[in-house]
């Protein structure tokens, strides 16, 4: 005797590999935010309250500078505003330094010649945020001299009151002369971990700059 029996019901298709893979991607990520989660230090959460956090915007520009003759040498005083945003804030909370340039440029000023280029330079800082001691170092990269913050609102104010840089020796201005003094600042963080990994972090390479501040500097 023979038995018949029903067909199997057909299996349901599976996922898009596509599909998969992000899913699988999404669990990665947020398996590594839940495991770094308990070691980010509280004191970003004052940071962010105190340092303007706006993705494509906030303050990033020069005040006010000026130069002055101080024994026998032009110095540069300078405020800056400094803004960072959310991604370049997530960065420093991973360890990745935040590079910031000051570019100075001295320009003679001549009627019928071109301008003369007198002197031109760039400060370097660097800031970067240390684990183990929870502060935040400020590194300037052309003295070597190295200062610590509690937070990064302080860190960031230490660069962004510039005094009593040198800039140019006053012999090389000549008297009677008209001189065009230009400054800007430029903010960078860039990578600093392996490609696999950043893959998954919620930030990207940033670069910020202000606008050249001109002014005349006459003799």
């Amino acid at each position: 005797m023979r038995l018949d029996t029903a067909p199997a019901p057909p299996r349901a298709p599976g996922a898009p590999r596509g599909s998969r893979l992000r899913a699988a991607r999404l669990l990665a990520a947020c398996l590594l935010w839940l495991a770094l989660a308990p070691w980010l230090p509280a004191v970003f959460a004052q940071d962010v309250a105190t340092v303007t956090a706006i993705e494509n915007g906030g303050r990033f520009e020069i005040r006010s500078a000026f130069l002055e003759p101080v024994e026998g040498v032009y110095q540069l005083n300078a405020t800056v505003d400094l803004s960072l945003s959310r991604s370049a804030l997530q960065a420093l909370r991973e360890g990745v330094p935040l590079s910031l340039e000051l570019d100075i440029a001295v320009d003679r000023r001549r009627s019928y010649l071109p301008d003369e280029d007198v002197a031109f330079l760039v400060q370097r800082w660097q800031i970067q945020y240390h684990a183990l001691s929870e502060r935040f170092l400020v590194s300037n990269l052309n003295s070597g001299q190295q200062t610590s913050h509690s937070t990064l609102a302080l860190a960031l104010a230490a660069v962004s009151q510039v005094r009593g840089l040198p800039v140019i020796d006053a012999p090389l201005v000549r008297d009677g002369g008209r001189y065009e003094v230009s400054i800007r600042m430029v903010a960078t963080i860039e990578g600093g971990l392996p490609d696999a990994l950043r893959t998954m972090m919620f930030w990207m390479d940033w670069r910020r700059s202000t606008d050249w501040y001109t002014w005349t500097l006459t003799t």
